[in-house]
C-alpha cells in the first residue's frame, strides 16, 4: 500500500470511530441523515469512504426513511451499494417493524377498535406510499395473523376482493380488519374507501366471513370506520 493511501484509509478510519464514540455518547442525536447512514454504512463496507454512498442513498431516494423502507433491488442500482449492503440497509425498517409487533407478545386479543389502532398505527409511520394490511382473527377475537396484502393505491384493482377473501379463508378467521394507511396528511376516509368497503364486506360474508372495521392509517395515528359510522350501510 502506498503512504498515500495509508494516510486516507487512517483519516478514514478516524472519522468512522469519531462517529462511533459519538453515537455511544448521545445515540443518535444530533447526528445529520449522512452521518446516520455514514455509521450504518461502515458496518458493510470496510476500507473505504462511504460518505459519498450516503449521499447518493439520499440522493436517490429522497430522505432517511425513503433509504430505509427502500426494496434490496432498487438500493443495488445505487453505486457502490452492494447486496450484502442494501440487505442491511432495508433490514433495519423490517427489524423495527418486527420488533414492535412482539411487544404484543404471541397471544394477541383484538376486540375493540382501540386495540387494533394500537397494535396497526406504528406500520404507518413516514410510509411515502399507500398500503393495505389484513387482520385475521378467531371466533374469540385471537389475533391470527397481520399480513400486508398490497402497497400502491387500495382499491378494487390493486387489492381485489378475491384476494382479500383468499386471505382470510388461508388461516381460517372468523373475521378480519382490513386496514391501509393515507399519505396526504388527513385519515378522512375517501368516497372510494367507503364503498370499497361496502363491496369488501359482501365479499367476505359470501364466505361467512365478518368484516369488523376498516382502520385508515396516517402517521401513527388512525380512524376506525365503524367507530365513526362509517360502515352502517
Amino acid at each position: 500500500m502506498e503512504m498515500g493511501e495509508k494516510k486516507f484509509e487512517s483519516i478514514h478510519a478516524g472519522h468512522r470511530r469519531r462517529l462511533l464514540e459519538t453515537y455511544l455518547r448521545t445515540g443518535l442525536e444530533g447526528f445529520s441523515d449522512v452521518e446516520a447512514l455514514e455509521l450504518l454504512l461502515g458496518y458493510a463496507i470496510s476500507r473505504r469512504d462511504v460518505n459519498p454512498i450516503a449521499h447518493a442513498l439520499l440522493n436517490e431516494f429522497g430522505d432517511l426513511h425513503r433509504v430505509l423502507d427502500a426494496p434490496v433491488a432498487q438500493l443495488i442500482r445505487v453505486p457502490g451499494v452492494g447486496e450484502r449492503t442494501a440487505v442491511l440497509i432495508h433490514m433495519i425498517a423490517e427489524l423495527w417493524s418486527k420488533s414492535e409487533s412482539s411487544r404484543f407478545g404471541k397471544a394477541v386479543f383484538l376486540h375493540s377498535a382501540k386495540e387494533i389502532g394500537d397494535y396497526l398505527a406504528h406500520k404507518s409511520v413516514g410510509l411515502r406510499e399507500e398500503r393495505a394490511w389484513l387482520l385475521s382473527l378467531d371466533a374469540k377475537c385471537k389475533l391470527i395473523e397481520c399480513r400486508e396484502l398490497c402497497r400502491g393505491a387500495v382499491n378494487a384493482v390493486n387489492l381485489p376482493f378475491r384476494k382479500l377473501v383468499e386471505a382470510a379463508l388461508l388461516v381460517n378467521a372468523s373475521s378480519v380488519v382490513l386496514a391501509h394507511n393515507h399519505t396526504t396528511g388527513t385519515m378522512i376516509p375517501s368516497l372510494e374507501d367507503v364503498e370499497y368497503t361496502r363491496k369488501a364486506r359482501r365479499a367476505l360474508e359470501m364466505v361467512d366471513v365478518i368484516l369488523n372495521d376498516h382502520l385508515v392509517l396516517c402517521d401513527g395515528s388512525y380512524l376506525s370506520m365503524r367507530a365513526s359510522h362509517m360502515m352502517d350501510f
